[in-house]
């Protein structure tokens, strides 16, 4: 071990990339706390860890793997475990004939090198790859080390009549659980929102949603329908038995150090029973504002309006939008130990320190209502209602702004200015909701193109006016924008991840007096447009010419005016 750290400071050394201090001083804090001696000396600032492997690499002459640009072959994956890939820091990267090149982390790790070359029976050709991209591509791993469709054969086929007491029995075995954590690890690692077990009339359907998108991934034979779904059901603490009638449950993993939260719902069809799943991963990091997707001008926007001291702040969109994700920027930016800050949330999705999170409980009396009336008496300056659904919540909100809170909540509408006409429905009278609203963000989300493939296309200036109002100079002008292609970095897909549109509006004297005279949304929506609003559309447009999403996205996300 001493050997193996002090090649690699040598290494480094005499690349020039750290000072024998640097290295003694590492050396030292790595004794101390025990991590690999790149981090140390990444964290002490001495680089990063893509330069520190190239220059390993360098010093060592072995070619560095940029992990950024290259794909692992699938059959290469397969030739390795993934719990060695795991233990060692090892990626298959491709097979050529007997030799299989792996990138390393650490290549001097000769008993990694020695058990790869035992177990694959292949000569091993090393690259360097760095512990980031290590960590990143792992996930490309196939969710099981072996094949799905022999774990599916050996799956005795069943009935749906079969006896409960059979069932169960079935759903306990190695190869039902295989399957069921198969599927569920397999959407985790690619970052799937919902997993849906749809029964149809001949097969088992698997469908992931990701970034917005529903996708089939598996058909199994039909007669794995009642074992898959009561172990799904097992795994939520469901009643098995009880075929006839929706039921609600929940899972908590752990995977890979991640805690993922897994909300089941069943509902009955003339098929079987159909199963929904909801994927929250509590590990994640909550997103800032300059991540979530909005434009330097609206972000001012946007900050002007959370430091407001009061007054109601409202995120509109439909299911599925991103308001859940904005709230937790907003109450990330906003928290401190200055503030008390209480939510009321259905459900609790990310915990945050510092705050105080109240999830509902109808059948405790724990109701979106009765727990804001009793946030008034803990002392809040920060009131977060996860959502306004009826009148007497909408009128205690609205008091507690009243009195000097800052409320933050939700709505279902379609734009900004409907958020107005939508608490006047409710039972709230104009003059209350122009004294207390300061703002509304409505916003959608957009697939995002890839960077490594997505391609340019000219269009006539004169085609964008008419997708959006967009009135250019020269109508003769052409303007580029990018459309997806598909490559192996995006699953052929074009896309990779989602962004938001946004539309600020800021509650101004202009919309107060229109508010107040229960003026339509049309002259609310001009109004806030002449004070520097930006339409949902329009700011679709602007990322379409800026290259991050493509015309065809932004037409099925908003309706282009």
């Amino acid at each position: 071990m001493l050997r193996r750290r002090k090649l690699l400071g040598e290494a480094l050394i005499e690349a020039g990339l750290i000072t024998s201090e640097q290295l003694a001083r590492a050396v030292e804090l790595q004794q101390q706390s025990n991590e690999r001696l790149g981090r140390v000396l990444v964290g002490m600032g001495a680089g990063t860890e893509k330069d520190l492997s190239k220059a390993i690499a360098t010093q060592l002459n072995l070619t560095f793997a940029d992990l950024d640009n290259i794909v692992p072959e699938e059959h290469a994956l397969l030739a390795l475990p993934e719990h060695l890939a795991r233990r060692y820091q090892v990626i298959p990267l491709a097979v050529r004939g007997d030799t299989l090149t792996v990138g390393m982390v650490d290549p001097l790790d000769v008993v990694a090198l020695d058990d790869v070359r035992h177990f694959t029976g292949r000569e091993i050709e090393p690259m360097v790859i760095s512990p980031d991209a290590f960590k990143q591509v792992l996930n490309q791993y196939p969710a099981l080390d072996e094949d799905i469709e022999a774990i599916i054969k050996e799956i005795k086929p069943d009935s749906e009549e079969m006896a409960l007491a059979n069932l169960r029995a079935l759903v306990d075995e190695a190869p039902v659980i295989r399957l069921v954590n198969s599927v569920v690890l397999q959407a985790i690692r690619q970052r799937a929102s919902d997993i849906h077990i749809e029964p149809q009339a001949t097969r088992l359907r698997i469908r992931y949603r990701i970034d917005g998108v529903l996708y089939t991934i598996m058909t199994p034979p039909k007669h794995l329908q009642a074992a898959l779904i009561s172990r799904v059901k097992i795994m939520a603490e469901m009643d098995i038995a009880e075929q006839r009638r929706p039921q609600d449950g929940r899972i908590e993993l752990k995977v890979e150090d991640r805690n993922i939260d897994l909300r089941v719902n069943t509902i009955p069809t003339v098929l079987g029973e159909s199963v929904a799943i909801r994927v929250l991963d509590k590990s994640q990091k909550i997103a800032g504002a300059d991540e979530i997707g909005l434009l330097p001008d609206d972000r001012q926007r946007f900050e002007k309006l959370i430091t407001k001291p009061f007054g109601i702040i409202l995120l509109t969109g439909p299911t599925g939008s991103g308001k859940t994700t904005t709230m937790y920027t907003i109450l990330k930016r906003l928290n401190s130990t200055e503030r008390n800050i209480v939510t009321i949330e259905d459900p609790v999705e990310y915990q945050l320190p510092g705050l105080k999170q109240v999830q509902v409980n109808p059948k405790a009396g724990l109701t979106f209502a009765n727990t804001l009336r009793s946030f008034l008496r803990q002392d809040p300056d920060i009131i977060m209602v996860g959502e306004i659904r009826d009148e007497e919540t909408a009128r205690i909100a609205t008091h507690a702004a009243l009195t000097g809170h800052l409320v933050l909540s939700t709505l279902h509408t379609n734009d900004a200015p409907g958020a107005v006409t939508r608490l006047i429905d409710m039972g709230i009278e104009p003059f209350l909701v122009a004294s207390s609203l300061i703002g509304v963000i409505a916003q959608r989300l957009v697939r995002v193109l890839c960077e490594k493939c997505k391609q340019a296309n000219r269009l006539p200036a004169q085609v964008l006016e008419q997708l959006g109002g967009v009135s250019p100079a020269d109508p003769e002008r052409e303007v580029s924008v990018f459309r997806p292609r598909g490559c192996e970095f995006c699953n052929k897909i074009g896309y990779s991840g989602r962004t938001g549109l946004f539309e600020t509006m800021l509650v101004d004297e202009a919309v107060r007096a229109l508010i107040t005279t229960r003026a339509p949304v049309a002259a609310i929506k001009q109004a806030a447009v002449q004070a520097g609003m930006r339409t949902l559309a329009q700011d679709g447009l602007k990322k379409v010419m800026l290259g991050i999403t493509s015309p065809e996205e932004l037409s099925g996300v908003v309706i282009l005016e």
